[in-house]
C-alpha cells in the first residue's frame, strides 16, 4: 500500500473530523460561558467580567471564523496541513481563555462559588480531551493553556475545599487524557483500517475496470460504457458509433526495438486519443495494440452521424501527426480505423463491436494504408460466410464432422499428468474450421449445449478406456464447459448421467469454466460446484487474469486449479508486466490451495521462468500440439519411453 497516500488521507479524516465537532463544541462553551457570567458576576469585578467576555469572544470568534473558511475551501484537501496548524493555535487560545476564567472569575471569599467555577472547568476540561483527543498535539495545546492559568490561582488563593478541588482537577485531566488517548488510538486505527481498506478497493477497481499498462478502460468497462450509450441514443434518438483502431506495424517495433519501447508507445498513443476525443466519448484498450472508441449522440440522421464519426477518426488520425518520442529515438505510425453505427435498442454489442472489427481489418487490407473504412455488409463477404458456417453447424454433430484433439499437460519434469480435450470441426468443403470462428457462432446459437453435451460424453468415455492402460490411468482429462452449457438447469443431472452411462472414474475428469461464466450468477455457480464435487469431479478456471472475476468472488468458489492465461505467458520473457501478473496468479493459486497449470508454453526458456515462478505445471506446444487420439496416444508411447 501507498504510505503516503495512506497518511495523507488519515490526516485529512481527523481535520475534518476536528472542524466537523466546532459547531457543537461552540454552543456547549456559550452555554459555560454564560452560566458562568450569571453565577460570578455579583461577586466579580465589571471590568474582570468584560476582560474575560472580550477575551472568549476573540479567541471563538476566532475558531467560528476559521471553520467558515475552512468548509469554503473546496481544495482543503491539498493543503490540510495549513488548516490542522490553525486548529492547533486556536485550539490553545480557546484553553487559554478557560485557564482565564480561573483567574479572572475567581471569588476569594465564596466558597460555594469557588467549587462551581472548578465543576465548570472540570467539565469544559472533560469536553475538550474527549474532542480534541484525536489529535494529541490540539489537545495538549488546550489543556496545557487551561491549567497553566487557572491551576495557580486556586492553589495560592482558595480555600482548603477549592485546593483539593484543584488537586482532584489535576488528577481528573489526567485520568481523562489517558483513556482519552487510548479511545482516539483506537479511533485512529480503525480510520487506518477503512482507508487501507478503501485504497485497496480502489486498486481492485482499477484492477477489474482498467488496462494495467495504459489506465484506459478495458474490455469489461468498455462493454458497460457501450450499453450505457446503446440506451442513451435509443432515448434521444439519435446514432452512435463504435470505432476500431489497430497501430500498423507494431510488431515490427517490438520485434525490432523491444517490448518496453512497444509499451512506451502504446501508453503515450493513449494519452494523444484520450485528448482527441470529446470528454463523455470513452477509448479503451482492447488488448495488444487495438483501442476501441464508443460515440453517441452523432445525429438523428444515419448520414449526420455517418459525418460525425467520420470527423472524429479523422481527429484521432491527426493525433498520430507528430512523431511519437520513445527511448532514444523517435517513432512514427498510424492506425487503420473502422467505424460502425449503431442505433439504440436495435444494437447488439457483440454485432456491433465485431462489424468495427471487420472494418477495421478492410482498412489494413484496402490499397491506402492509415485508411477509415465505415462499415458496409456489402464489402464484407465475412458475413455470407458466417451465415454459412452459422447454417452448416446445425447439422455438423448429427453429421458426425467433430473431432475431439488431445493437448498434453506435463508436470515440472515433463512427466504427462493429463491431457485437454479439444474441439474441431470437419467442413465437407471448407476443410477444417478454427474453433475461434465456429465456437463463438455456437455459443450465440445455443448450439453449444449439444456440442458441449457430446464433448463432455466423448470425454467420459475416453476416460473409461484409459482405465485399462497403465501410460493412460492415471491421466486426468479437463473438458471446457460453456457458460450457457453451465447454466442450464439440468446440467447437474446430465453430468451426472453421462458419468453413469460411462462407467468412467469422476476424479480424473476435471471441468474447465471461464471467467465470464462465474461473474453472472455466483450463487447458482457454487451451488452446481458444490454438487458436482461430491461425485469427485474437479474444477478449473480457464484463462485466468484476463479481468473478469473479483477476488471476493474468487475466494467463494471451491477450485481445484487456475490456469493461466496464454496471453501472459507469450510475453513474459519480455515484459515485466506480464511477469508480475503471472507470479501474482501462481502466489494467489497457492495461497487458495489451487493448482495452476500455465497453457501456451512454447519456448523453454518461458518454461524455466514459469518454473522459478513456482508453476509447476504446463501445457502448449513446447511439450506437445493437439493431436487426434491416435497420434496422442503414440506420443504418450514415445514419452514413456524415454524417461
Amino acid at each position: 500500500m501507498n504510505k503516503t497516500a495512506e497518511s495523507m488521507s488519515l490526516d485529512t479524516e481527523i481535520v475534518e473530523m476536528l472542524y466537523s465537532n466546532n459547531q457543537r463544541s461552540l454552543l456547549a462553551a456559550v452555554v459555560v460561558m454564560i452560566a458562568l457570567i450569571f453565577l460570578q458576576s455579583p461577586l466579580i469585578k465589571l471590568n474582570l467580567l468584560v476582560a474575560w467576555i472580550a477575551a472568549f469572544l476573540l479567541a471563538y470568534g476566532m475558531r467560528a471564523f476559521i471553520t467558515l473558511l475552512f468548509y469554503r475551501d473546496h481544495k482543503r484537501h491539498h493543503h490540510i496541513q495549513k488548516w490542522l496548524n490553525r486548529f492547533r493555535v486556536n485550539s490553545g487560545a480557546c484553553g487559554c481563555v478557560w485557564g482565564l476564567a480561573g483567574i479572572l472569575l475567581f471569588p476569594v471569599n465564596n466558597i460555594p462559588n469557588q467549587a462551581f467555577l472548578i465543576f465548570a472547568l472540570v467539565g469544559v476540561a472533560g469536553a475538550g480531551i474527549v474532542v480534541y483527543s484525536v489529535d494529541s498535539f490540539s489537545c495538549n495545546l488546550f489543556i496545557g493553556g487551561l491549567l497553566a492559568l487557572m491551576i495557580p490561582r486556586f492553589l495560592i488563593y482558595g480555600s482548603q475545599l477549592s485546593i483539593a478541588l484543584a488537586i482532584l482537577f489535576i488528577v481528573y485531566v489526567i485520568y481523562v487524557t489517558i483513556a482519552g488517548r487510548g479511545l482516539a488510538t483506537s479511533l485512529r486505527e480503525n480510520i487506518t483500517l477503512r482507508i487501507a481498506s478503501n485504497l485497496d478497493n480502489k486498486k481492485v477497481h482499477q484492477l477489474a475496470y482498467y488496462d494495467f499498462l495504459t489506465s484506459l478502460p478495458n474490455r469489461r468497462l468498455l462493454t458497460d460504457r457501450l450499453n450505457q450509450a446503446f440506451v442513451r441514443c435509443a432515448r434521444n434518438r439519435m446514432y452512435g458509433a463504435v470505432l476500431s483502431l489497430d497501430l500498423n506495424n507494431f510488431k515490427g517495433l517490438n520485434d525490432s526495438k523491444g517490448h518496453l519501447a512497444g509499451d512506451e508507445l502504446l501508453q503515450q498513443v493513449a494519452r494523444r486519443l484520450q485528448n482527441a476525443l470529446r470528454k463523455n466519448d470513452t477509448i479503451a484498450r482492447a488488448g495488444g495494440d487495438e483501442f476501441i472508441a464508443v460515440l453517441d449522440d452523432l445525429g438523428e440522421g444515419k448520414e449526420q452521424a455517418t459525418h460525425a464519426a467520420q470527423v472524429a477518426a479523422e481527429k484521432l488520425m491527426q493525433a498520430f501527426a507528430q512523431p511519437f518520442q520513445l527511448p532514444n529515438f523517435k517513432y512514427r505510425t498510424q492506425p487503420s480505423i473502422g467505424i460502425c453505427l449503431f442505433y439504440g435498442n436495435e444494437s447488439n454489442e457483440t454485432e456491433v463491436l465485431r462489424c468495427a472489427d471487420i472494418a477495421m481489418y478492410q482498412a489494413k487490407k484496402s490499397e491506402k494504408l492509415n485508411s477509415v473504412q465505415l462499415y458496409d455488409k456489402a464489402l464484407h463477404p465475412a458475413i455470407e460466410l458466417r451465415a454459412a458456417l452459422e447454417n452448416d453447424l446445425a447439422f455438423a454433430l448429427q453429421a458426425n464432422q467433430f473431432l475431439l484433439y488431445y493437448q498434453l499437460q506435463v508436470d515440472q519434469a515433463q512427466r504427462p499428468i493429463g491431457a485437454e480435450v479439444l474441439l474441431r470441426w470437419q467442413h465437407p468443403t471448407l476443410g477444417f474450421v478454427p474453433p475461434s470462428e465456429f465456437i463463438p457462432i455456437a455459443e450465440e446459437s445455443g448450439l453449444i449445449v449439444s456440442i458441449g453435451g457430446w464433448v463432455l460424453k466423448q470425454a467420459c468415455l475416453q476416460l473409461k478406456a484409459w482405465e485399462h492402460s497403465p501410460d493412460t490411468n492415471p491421466l486426468t482429462l479437463s473438458v471446457n464447459v460453456s457458460a450457457l452449457q453451465f447454466s442450464q438447469p439440468d446440467f447437474v443431472e446430465t453430468v451426472t448421467n453421462i458419468l453413469q452411462e460411462s462407467g468412467c472414474n469422476p476424479s480424473y475428469l476435471r471441468l474447465e469454466l471461464t471467467e465470464s461464466l462465474i461473474v453472472k450468477n455466483i450463487d447458482d455457480v457454487i451451488d452446481k460446484i458444490k454438487v458436482l464435487k461430491t461425485l469427485g469431479i474437479t474444477f478449473s478456471l480457464d484463462d485466468f487474469g484476463i479481468g473478469q472475476s473479483s477476488l471476493s468472488v474468487l475466494k467463494r468458489l471451491p477450485l481445484d486449479e487456475l490456469k493461466i492465461d496464454k496471453s501472459f505467458i507469450d510475453d513474459i520473457l519480455h515484459n515485466n508486466c506480464d511477469k508480475f501478473i503471472v507470479q501474482t496468479i501462481i502466489n494467489m493459486g497457492n495461497n487458495l490451495g489451487h493448482h495452476v497449470i500455465a497453457e501456451g508454453v512454447e519456448l523453454k526458456q518461458q518454461k524455466s521462468l514459469l518454473q522459478k515462478l513456482g508453476c509447476n505445471a504446463y501445457q502448449g506446444y513446447l511439450f506437445c500440439k493437439p493431436l487426434p487420439l491416435q497420434e496422442f496416444s503414440a506420443k504418450l508411447q514415445n514419452i514413456y519411453i524415454h524417461i
